[in-house]
């Protein structure tokens, strides 16, 4: 019996399995790959959340998966990147023409992909085109990112850690724009990391392989699994009963750098009071389904003025920040190897994956669809 794919189909929160098309024989400069693992995202769970997937055009549903790990079956004609056999990961956010992109200035048409509005690209998975719960699917080699040998087994792992490595990488160039380029090599940043889900770790996982000083905020208890993760990748755990929001000293005790990883207003607001002098905090979530909510900034807006604080929100990733996720977890893995694999929480099969969709396990970090061949 064929593998199936993960579907969301409109007016319905429950993922379907359903029949899974057959790729074409691939084109010149085209590529036919095989899923050998998919990972399971909370954007997929908003998806059906939502129950409005945006559907590619001609179709009833969206095939769901953009975290990935392929092998390369048939190259076609021309393609000298890769070869049949190649492990590689495939980018989610693609540049598109066609009606979508009518009334969209044309300047904005040549950003790369992360930085194009809305209707000037598709998303795999996600945005009018299916995703990689496609059993094989055809690309094109400039969207496939090669895995080097040693890391097979957490490269599903390259798409969440890129997402985190975008933050980083911005706030990077920031800080060096407004105090120079040596500011955050000779004074590396204290970090605080707001959350426990895979961005998070994702995050924490980036500004280790910077060497940086980190601290991750969450609600779990000191003992759990995921507050011993964190430790795992020598890193502070502090939870709700062991950080204080209301420090008297913020340049001491507060952090150059904050990755805000929950989406909750709440935790961003609290956090904020954390920032020390010319401080950056970037958003990599938000609430898709947003309530409108009251809060008192006032102090907050004071204190990034007399501060010279910076607030960013990023999305997706940039070609570099893929590349700098598979680089990172390669230099990564003779130290932290056992901590990143153990971000892999739960390996399931297709047909045992619906649940996951719907649903997050207590202390669970990443599902892991696995197609074995």
């Amino acid at each position: 019996m064929s593998l199936q794919s993960i579907a969301a189909i409109p007016g319905n929160q429950e993922p379907q399995l359903v029949a899974s098309i057959e790729p074409a024989p691939p084109k010149a400069g085209e590529v036919v790959c095989e899923t050998v693992y998919l990972g399971v995202c909370g954007t997929d769970r908003e998806i059906l959340h939502a129950a409005t997937p945006h559907v590619p055009s001609g179709h009833d549903q969206l095939i769901l998966g953009h975290e990935c790990l392929a092998r390369v079956l048939e190259v076609g004609e021309g393609v000298e990147s890769v070869s049949a056999g190649d492990l590689v990961v495939p980018a989610v956010r693609r540049p598109t023409t066609g009606s979508t992109t009518d009334g969209i200035e044309a300047f904005k048409l040549k950003r790369r992909p992360d930085m194009m509005p809305w209707g000037a690209y598709v998303e795999r998975g996600i945005v009018w085109e299916h995703g990689f719960s496609l059993p094989q699917w055809i690309d094109r080699p400039e969207f496939l990112y090669s895995v080097p040998d040693g890391i097979e087994n957490i490269a599903i792992l390259s798409e969440p850690i890129s997402v985190s490595e975008k933050a980083v990488r911005e706030a990077e160039q920031a800080q060096v724009a407004r105090l120079g380029s040596n500011e955050w090599v000779d004074n590396p940043p204290r970090v605080l990391i707001t959350g426990m889900g895979p961005i998070a770790f994702a995050a924490i996982i980036c500004c280790r392989a910077r060497g940086w000083d980190v601290t991750v905020f969450g609600r779990d208890s000191e003992d759990t699994f995921r507050a011993n993760l964190v430790r795992q990748f020598d890193a502070r755990y502090a939870n709700a009963d062991t950080l204080d929001f209301q420090t008297g000293n913020v340049e001491q005790d507060g952090f150059e750098l904050i990755l805000e990883c929950t989406g909750n207003d709440r935790v961003m607001m609290q956090s904020a009071q954390l920032l020390a002098g010319c401080g950056i905090m970037v958003w990599l979530g938000a609430s898709r389904l947003p309530q409108v909510r009251e809060f008192d900034v006032n102090q907050i807006m004071r204190n990034a003025i007399l501060g010279n604080h910076l607030y960013l929100g990023t999305v997706n990733n940039a070609p570099q920040d893929m590349q700098s996720a598979i680089d990172h977890l390669y230099q990564l893995k003779s130290q932290y190897g056992e901590a990143i694999a153990s971000m892999i929480t739960n390996k399931v099969a297709p047909a045992d994956s619906l649940w996951h969709y719907t649903n997050r396990e207590p202390q669970g970090v990443k599902t892991v669809v696995c197609y074995d061949r």
